[in-house]
């Protein structure tokens, strides 16, 4: 090598840049290494590492077993802060080892930008995203999503009603083809339905539509989107409807069989359904599925058994529109599925993780979670002596704070 005139010698060009200012590449490179909640910590360490929500939109691993998050957001005496708290916990499937849970705090303290969280009550959530709705003053309200997985907030225009029944939306609010579902209470026969579509360019207004149902309908209990539509179950096994997108069209599905266990014994609605028992209407892989959360007051459970730990399952019979017992009304019918209801609920499929909550029906009453298995191919609770075989994955939430089922985002 010359040393004299520097002939063979490579000159490189070093840039020095802050750790606040590292190329997207890279942090993408490690945002990927990194667990669903730690990458809330790392968006959270400066500006710079605040990566756009479509770099990181198809990072998150996949995973089938939904997680809890708990949060309060109360007003304090300066109005553009909010003490907010809100954290996540994912699912414990090492139960045996004592190693628990792990939570993560999204946010906690003083946050700006947070007064339209006050008093707003969790509606649905899908892929990440939990739907919102506050009722505002002079007969309005307002509906947000809100992913707390990656911090981002979707605000959508006031809707002009005095009240509402359920609300639902059929896929992430970063997608297109978003739609948000609204059902106000049937009044003289006629019930209306508000929808907003995300995608529709300049359109940033509800469509309403006003549609005739049977005078006797009570309130429309639950509501679930499935195949571009959504359907509405009105507490009784005869009052089901679909609303389809596409065409905006309202049917009424004719249900004339009841479910029963034999043609010898024909259930009928007053002896299962009670108005002040709630009831959740899912999609299962194209099967619209009902799961009704029985009391002593129609059916004695056995005992031992909590009265919020007895749920009945149907599945509609589209041929004959029909609800039938799922395999006679047991979970076994899930074929190792799982539900997990509240004020969020929704179905998940069975295979790997999944198989720790196999065949059951998760839900928190008061505070601790709780779920129903079948240990027989009938629809009664499962024993204690059963149950502590069992794990059972989901801790005690903090009394203070709401807390719903969040599936994480997947991949």
């Amino acid at each position: 090598m010359a040393a004299g005139n520097g002939e063979g010698i490579s000159h490189y060009s070093t840039e020095v840049r802050p750790w606040s200012n590292l190329p997207e590449e890279i942090l993408v490179l490690v945002i990927k290494r990194l667990l669903i909640c730690d990458r809330i910590r790392f968006r959270a360490v400066c500006k710079g590492w605040r990566l756009p929500v479509d770099l990181i939109q198809g990072l998150f691993p996949i995973s089938k077993l939904p997680w809890t998050m708990e949060y309060m957001w109360k007003k304090t005496a300066d109005p553009d802060r909010t003490l907010s708290i809100c954290k996540l916990r994912e699912p414990d499937l090492h139960r045996s080892s004592g190693s628990g849970p792990r939570s993560y705090i999204v946010e906690t303290g003083m946050i700006e930008g947070r007064s339209n969280f006050v008093d707003a009550e969790a509606c649905a959530s899908r892929e990440g995203w939990v739907l919102f709705s506050k009722k505002e003053a002079k007969g309005s309200w307002l509906f947000f999503f809100f992913s707390p997985f990656i911090k981002q907030v979707i605000s959508l225009p006031r809707l002009e009603s005095v009240s509402y029944e359920v609300a639902t939306f059929s896929s992430a609010p970063t997608s297109p083809d978003c739609v948000v579902f609204v059902a106000h209470p049937p009044e003289s026969g006629k019930i209306r339905i508000s929808v907003y579509h995300r995608g529709c360019g300049d359109d940033k207004t509800w469509n309403i539509y006003v549609f005739d149902v049977p005078d006797y309908w009570r309130s429309m209990e639950s509501v679930a989107y499935m195949g571009g539509s959504f359907y509405c179950h009105f507490g009784c096994f005869s009052a089901l409807t679909s609303f389809n997108i596409a065409n905006q069209e309202w049917q009424q599905i004719g249900i004339t069989y009841h479910p029963n266990y034999d043609d010898d014994w024909i259930i009928d609605d007053g002896d299962l359904f009670s108005y002040r028992n709630p009831n959740y209407l899912l999609e299962c892989e194209g099967e619209l599925l009902l799961a009704y959360a029985a009391s002593k007051i129609n059916f004695s459970p056995i005992e031992g058994h909590l009265d919020d730990e007895l749920f009945y399952l149907f599945s509609l019979d589209w041929k004959r529109k029909a609800w039938h017992w799922k395999n006679g009304g047991s979970v076994n019918g899930l074929g190792g599925a799982a539900i997990f209801i509240g004020k969020t609920s929704f179905w998940i499929s069975g295979g790997g993780e999944t198989e720790i909550v196999a065949n059951r029906v998760d839900h928190y009453s008061h505070c601790i979670p709780k779920f129903f298995l079948s240990v027989e191919n009938r629809p009664y609770g499962a024993r204690e002596e059963k149950r502590e075989k069992c794990k059972l994955c989901y801790h005690p939430c903090t009394e203070e704070l709401q807390t719903i089922w969040i599936a994480p985002p997947g991949g």
